[in-house]
């Protein structure tokens, strides 16, 4: 009798250890993926973010720079004509002491104009550092996007993860919602890889006719802004806001069914049935439902 009572005590006694080791080790894995998951997003959308804003701040000094660029060689050929076009040497004189002439000589030594001028400059080259930030960084981020946040929940429910074509990406068109755009080119759009791709397709189309203005612009013998390609890129701007949007919106979802995973991790007469009835699929499949409704773009 006492030896039964030994080898039960033993074999209740290691039964509560693995029970207590299994849940131990389900518990961290589920708060690794969650964790790894929201810092996943946290770093993509504060890129996302970075890019956008230098993007935004940059057209407007662009509009400026080359406005003032304009004023200055306007300004000069008025005071070379005054200057030149006057016979007499007084009257040269007096046109090289004109208020005209002075500005386009030294244009920006009024403080609060300089002051402008810096700031427009510094948003100017602010841009060209975020943009080589987020090329040096994109192929990482998107392969931390596809491992910690989409991965995980694509293996509860049986999918795979796709791949990035860039010649598939270039189709893209960003003046249409990036879910109808990924399901005409027939790939997932409860992908936050894909997605990320798509947001990058249009950070392109964006940076492209920003420079074709910028072009424009210093290529004539008068500095001049195009207003239409302007509006071409405010409209990009607006659309790229949307898809970043409901970037954030399907990630924050996505992090919030990672963590509900917690507690579903935990060893139990629940956890067993789930088990055995596959629930976990189901489940996930209700994420990526629910998430589409929540999320719009």
């Amino acid at each position: 009798m006492p030896l039964i009572v030994t080898i039960a005590t033993l074999i209740f006694t290691s039964l509560f250890q693995y029970v207590s080791w299994y849940n131990s080790v389900n518990l961290q894995n589920a708060t690794d993926v969650a964790a790894n998951a929201e810092r996943a997003y946290e770093k993509s959308a504060a890129e996302i973010g970075k890019r956008q804003y230098a993007m935004l701040v940059f057209l407007p000094s662009l509009r400026e720079l080359v406005k003032d660029a304009k004023t200055i060689v306007e300004a000069n050929a008025k005071a070379s004509v005054e200057a030149t076009g006057k016979t007499s040497v007084k009257n040269r004189k007096t046109a090289e002491r004109s208020p005209l002439s002075a500005f386009a000589s030294a244009p920006f030594e009024i403080p609060l104009h300089k002051s402008d001028l810096d700031i427009k400059q510094q948003r100017f080259a602010s841009y060209y550092k975020q943009l080589k930030a987020w090329n040096e960084n994109y192929d990482h981020l998107l392969t931390d996007i596809d491992y910690a946040i989409d991965r995980p929940v694509f293996k509860q429910a049986g999918k795979q993860s796709e791949r990035v074509l860039y010649g598939q990406f270039h189709q893209i068109k960003c003046s249409t919602s990036l879910t109808e755009e990924l399901e005409r080119l027939h790939l997932n759009p409860d992908s936050l890889k894909l997605r990320f791709a798509g947001i990058n397709k249009c950070f392109i189309d964006t940076s492209q006719a920003l420079s074709q203005l910028l072009t424009e612009a210093i290529s004539a013998t008068l500095p001049t802004f195009n207003d239409s390609t302007e509006s071409i890129i405010n409209a990009n701007l607006d659309s790229l806001h949307s898809k970043a949007n409901a970037f954030r919106c399907y990630a924050l979802h996505r992090i919030d069914y990672y963590k509900a995973q917690k507690e579903l991790s935990i060893l139990s007469i629940s956890y067993s049935w789930r088990w055995l009835n596959d629930a976990q699929k189901t489940e996930a499949q209700n994420h990526f439902e629910e998430t589409a409704k929540s999320c719009n773009e």
